[in-house]
């Protein structure tokens, strides 16, 4: 919004006409967004009134719109020259010192405004500028604490988790940079690289570097468990490559009897292999370790239903559900129990559920375009499906 100017306030009354005029053409240009003829009828009042600091910090604001920061950031000096009382100046100027990538000068304008912002939106915007100032200067500490922050306060905001997920992604990039510079043949490092294999899908090559971690250090945490993972998706249908997982899951719990997903691993390979009672075993621990381990919980619950448990299998499906409401495996094994128990109102019911987020992927779960750059994923699990169960073997 643009501050009011009193024509008279100049001293150059000859020229109050004139004054006025420009007044209404810039009030105008800014109503109708017009940023071009706003700053032209501006740069022409400020020629008339240069004592006026109205007509810089409005000068200011259409100069920032139009993403000319260093024009912006010398027309709110001037106003805050000539009046350092004048509203929300000092707060643009930091704004315009952190796009053009002066963090030292606009911390110390911004950071009292993101701990007291007059309103969310404006919160909102210093809090970007401010973390990006605090990473031109290395602050990464600050940067971060900054980031948790607005993650905290507007969790759903869009811009908010693009540059969170830039700075974390930044950040990780110049860690796992340094651990090459400061330790380029240790475990740690080849770890490291192995994890991104797997993330880009190259499993095979993946397999290599967790077999050579290993060579190095088999006490490195996760890694049996990693590459289980990594001959699992290098060769789905190899059953020699499921018996090398399941050694290397064993040798994952034998140093870390806790590990959920080792457990769980184990029980899909058995499940599979048509050995429900073994499987049953590991589902339950890797459930009782972590309840909230959503594959685990279907993974279990289809076994009972194997078994002709339903009523048992219902309670772990709609822990299931409450993790993940649109899973159309678990509304469709649901639907299964319920059948089995003679409840057909509730049986209907999830195959209603079942049908709705079954044929929704097409146009939402499955595109692209919607899915996350896999590369920013962690490694998960196998993922529950309603595919045809494989063939068991004794």
């Amino acid at each position: 919004m643009l501050l009011s100017i009193a024509p008279h306030a100049s001293g150059q009354r000859a020229n109050e006409a004139a004054i006025r005029s420009y007044s209404q053409q810039a009030e105008q240009a800014m109503a109708s967004h017009n940023t071009k003829a706003a700053a032209a009828a501006l740069e022409k009042l400020a020629r008339l009134t240069p004592d006026v600091p109205e007509v810089y910090a409005n000068l200011g604001t259409v100069y920032y719109a139009q993403g000319r920061y260093g024009d912006a950031a010398e027309a709110f000096q001037r106003a805050l020259k000539l009046n350092p009382e004048i509203p929300d100046a000092r707060l643009m100027l930091g704004i315009c010192y952190a796009e053009l990538g002066r963090g030292k000068e606009a911390v110390p304008l911004l950071e009292p405004a993101f701990r007291h912002p007059p309103n969310s939106d404006v919160g909102r915007t210093v809090g970007i500028s401010l973390m990006d100032a605090y990473a031109s200067l290395d602050r990464n500490t600050e940067a971060l604490e900054i980031t948790e922050q607005l993650l905290n306060r507007y969790p759903n905001a869009p811009e908010v988790l693009y540059r969170a997920s830039h700075l974390y992604g930044n950040r990780a990039l110049q860690t796992m940079t340094r651990l090459v510079d400061v330790a380029p043949e240790s475990p740690w490092k080849r770890m490291a690289f192995a994890e991104a294999l797997e993330a880009q899908k190259r499993y095979d090559l993946a397999v290599i570097q967790y077999r050579k971690v290993i060579e190095a250090d088999p006490s490195i945490p996760g890694v049996h468990y990693r590459l289980g993972r990594a001959l699992l998706l290098n060769a789905k249908d190899s059953e020699e490559a499921r018996d090398q997982a399941i050694r290397e899951f064993q040798q994952a719990l034998a140093s870390d009897p806790r590990n959920a997903g080792a457990q769980y691993e184990l029980g899909e390979i058995y499940r599979q292999r048509g050995r429900s009672e073994q499987a049953i075993g590991y589902f339950s621990r890797a459930v009782d370790v972590a309840p909230r381990f959503e594959e685990a919980r279907i993974a279990l619950a289809r076994t009972l239903i194997h078994l002709q448990k339903p009523q048992q299998a219902v309670a772990h499906l709609r822990a299931a559900i409450e993790l993940d409401p649109r899973n159309e495996v678990s509304h469709f094994l649901l639907a299964e129990a319920y059948k089995s128990l003679g409840e057909r109102a509730k049986y209907q019911n999830e195959m209603a559920l079942y049908n709705e987020y079954h044929f929704r992927p097409f146009a939402e779960k499955s595109t692209v375009q919607n899915q996350p750059p896999q590369a920013l994923l962690p490694p998960e699990a196998t993922k529950q499906t309603l595919q045809p169960e494989q063939s068991s073997r004794p």
